[in-house]
């Protein structure tokens, strides 16, 4: 998250949105740190509840807010944001779809910031079997668009978005690489991302039908992350632009 503020230009002047917020970890990590103004927003009320809890704990609420809503259509003016993020939000979103509504609420010279998983532009027949089979279970699971995008991808996203001065940086081999180690860590160990991402799910749905489901998040996992074939070809990936 800090090298994603980074480049992004975050600082006490900053407004933020952060899309798919969740239960707003990331967006009172942002205020507090930076000082910065943050506006968090999830499709899922549960979450939102979640997230005013939290910044109420942390006493942040004079600059965090949290409200129910869809990345595909945002409730705010043109340009009131010096900054849009998702972080484990975008890939199962429709690029096409909402990085326009991103580059609308955003200020001229505003920053677009994703942290998403990703997976290598090449990968040979031996591993890409396996790479399939884990997005298909987030998908069944989900019941989303999740996609796994390469480099070369998002990068294309970007640039159809209109945006402009675009940074890429890849940490492959998430298992290995030392630098994802640390994006790991900043989730609080791997463990805790993956029973995280898992509540998430659960607490966006609420329905016996995915509890029913729940065990494909641990296949999922296990095809995507620790499948020591298909790992070598699976990251995570910051993607910065700028709205001229």
């Amino acid at each position: 998250m800090d090298r994603l503020a980074e480049l992004c230009r975050i600082d006490e002047d900053t407004v933020v949105l952060d899309v798919g917020c969740g239960t707003g970890g990331n967006s009172c990590y942002l205020a507090e740190k930076y000082g910065c103004r943050v506006v968090g927003i999830d499709i899922a009320e549960q979450m939102i509840r979640y997230a005013q809890k939290r910044a109420e704990d942390l006493r942040l609420t004079d600059h965090v807010s949290f409200q129910v809503g869809d990345a595909y259509g945002l409730e705010f003016p043109e340009g009131g944001f010096d900054a849009v993020l998702t972080v484990f939000t975008s890939q199962f979103l429709e690029p096409s779809r909402a990085f326009p509504e991103f580059h609308r609420v955003l200020r001229q010279g505003g920053y677009l910031g994703i942290n998403e998983m990703y997976k290598a532009d090449e990968i040979p027949p031996e591993a890409i079997d396996n790479v399939r089979e884990g997005e298909q279970v987030f998908q069944e699971l989900t019941e989303l668009p999740f996609t796994l995008n390469s480099p070369t991808e998002w990068r294309k996203a970007f640039e159809t978005a209109a945006l402009t001065n675009i940074v890429v940086e890849e940490y492959p081999n998430i298992k290995q690489q030392g630098k994802s180690r640390n994006l790991v860590k900043e989730f609080g160990g791997w463990g805790k991302m993956i029973k995280t991402l898992g509540k998430m799910l659960l607490l966006a749905a609420r329905s016996k039908k995915l509890r029913s489901r729940f065990g494909k998040i641990s296949k999922g996992k296990r095809v995507l992350l620790r499948n020591k074939v298909a790992t070598r070809y699976i990251g995570y990936i910051l993607v910065v632009g700028k709205k001229p």
